[in-house]
């Protein structure tokens, strides 16, 4: 039903799938008469009163302030009421994250692992705590999705990675190399295919003159830049191809 590789959304949707965890989980919500008793919903039916066809805007309204206040108040080591939150706001969040990676060709675990993290950060930020709503929850995510997208517009390919280790090997032969670069570097390492290697991309800073002094990267023998004999690169990516831009072009 979901993808198989590695995604935040769909590890949520799969924790909740599984009805051990659904029915486990129930959240009191009042209502909004002083007669009648307050109604406790598993994970299930509180997706239902948010989603379902016959769902009340005004009773939605109280279960999402319910789902809120449970999340900001849960300090239980699995996070139940956090990762409820989540799972609770996908249905209005799939589909954003499609336009961005569809307008901007953003990475779309990047994306949805940005929407989750201002999720998560929304909800611990207990200076904000008392207006936090549904809507300013999930608009925090979308800003901070499209944020993530529009920045990476930025990073274009470069090669000075590769004239480093050019520059090495100059050195290595006793020519003269010119100056290292002074200014830093953030470096993306993408996911390669298969079930194999890093579960996302990963990004780091490091100084030119490190990679240097250390000699990091090798030359292989198509000319491109690698990070050790053994280990094997993306088909059809060349290194040079990596987004790598200078620290202070952060925007």
């Amino acid at each position: 039903m979901y993808p198989l590789h590695s995604s935040a959304f769909a590890s949520v949707r799969r924790h909740f799938d599984d009805p051990r965890t659904s029915d486990a989980v129930f959240l009191l919500v009042p209502t909004d008469t002083d007669e009648a008793d307050p109604v406790w919903l598993t994970a299930a039916e509180t997706h239902e009163a948010l989603y379902g066809p016959g769902s009340d805007p005004q009773f939605a309204t109280a279960v999402w302030k319910e789902v809120i206040r449970a999340a900001q108040s849960d300090l239980t080591p699995d996070s139940t009421g956090k990762l409820l939150a989540i799972w609770l706001a996908l249905p209005r969040l799939t589909g954003t994250a499609h336009r961005i990676c569809t307008r901007l060709r953003a990475d779309r675990s990047d994306v949805e692992a940005e929407m989750v993290l201002a999720l998560l950060e929304k909800l611990a930020d207990r200076d904000g705590a008392s207006c936090l709503t549904d809507s300013s929850l999930l608009h925090a995510a979308r800003a901070r999705a499209w944020h993530l997208a529009r920045e990476g517009l930025r990073e274009l390919p470069s090669t000075q990675i590769e004239r480093i280790t050019e520059e090495h090997a100059l050195t290595a032969s006793g020519e003269e190399a010119d100056a290292p670069a002074a200014e830093s570097l953030d470096v993306r390492v993408d996911r390669p295919d298969g079930p194999d290697g890093l579960c996302a991309p990963l990004r780091f800073r490091v100084r030119p003159e490190h990679l240097r002094r250390q000699g990091i990267f090798i030359n292989t023998d198509d000319g491109s830049a690698g990070h050790s004999p053994g280990k094997r690169r993306r088909p059809g990516r060349r290194a040079d191809t990596r987004p790598v831009r200078p620290a202070g072009r952060r925007g």
